[in-house]
């Protein structure tokens, strides 16, 4: 008998450095706004390598407040196939809550399931149901708390925290603003390239070709690429 193959766990495409965050019509990306539950299952679905997307493909699933007509379905029943999200004990997933940092941290961490789990240094993580992913999530360095040595689990993650998170998951780092490019979309509200997010929201919202700088795990910008057209995901 032919035996069945493992299914390879979730992978993220770290190689290719599309755009993941839309900017609104304003021309603004609002940094310092909120992301929802069904945003940032979108945000992750659309990073999949285009296997694990393959792999894992669902529309259905039983959450009691997700219809199959609505934008984010095939991004939640995907990741809830693959293991990535879940929902609450009363069968809801509530997509249009804000997601805290915790929630988003133990999303990510569920990419490295084998990460180190050593407790992170966090004042206020210790009975916290996500201390092994927020621990994960740091000993990555890809999180960090506040002045005060909290973390701030139950605090709504920004947009702007977001992108700083998964641009270290994914390793797309360029280290100043000498590594963008001068033809490259620029948003009213990310205009100030000393704001500490700056960088971060570049990154996110151009898609591009680059190369990493010599001995370096920063990158530079080498030319834009066309963008992805991320709808054709949600149909």
């Amino acid at each position: 008998m032919i035996p069945t193959p493992t299914p390879s766990k979730p992978a993220l495409n770290t190689a290719d450095h599309y755009a993941y965050i839309m900017g609104y019509p304003d021309g603004t990306v609002q940094p310092g706004g909120y992301i929802t539950r069904a945003e940032a299952s979108t945000i992750f679905f659309r990073l999949l390598t285009d296997k694990t997307r393959e792999q894992y493909w669902a529309t259905t699933n039983a959450y009691s407040d997700i219809k199959s007509g609505d934008w984010y379905n095939n991004a939640i029943s995907t990741l809830s196939n693959a293991g990535i999200v879940s929902g609450y004990p009363d069968g809801t997933f509530r997509p249009n809550a804000a997601i805290t940092r915790a929630e988003f941290a133990a999303i990510a961490a569920r990419f490295d399931n084998d990460g180190d789990k050593t407790a992170a240094k966090f004042s206020d993580i210790a009975n916290h149901w996500a201390k092994d992913e927020i621990s994960i999530a740091y000993n990555n360095g890809w999180i960090t708390g506040y002045p005060d040595g909290t973390f701030g689990p139950q605090r709504d993650i920004t947009r702007a925290e977001t992108m700083t998170l998964v641009n270290r998951v994914l390793n797309r780092q360029p280290e100043t603003e000498d590594d963008l490019l001068p033809n490259m979309t620029v948003w009213t509200d990310n205009a100030n390239p000393k704001a500490w997010y700056y960088l971060a929201v570049q990154e996110a919202t151009n898609s591009h070709y680059y190369k990493f700088k010599t001995n370096s795990k920063y990158e530079k910008w080498t030319e834009l690429r066309k963008a992805r057209d991320w709808t054709l995901l949600e149909k």
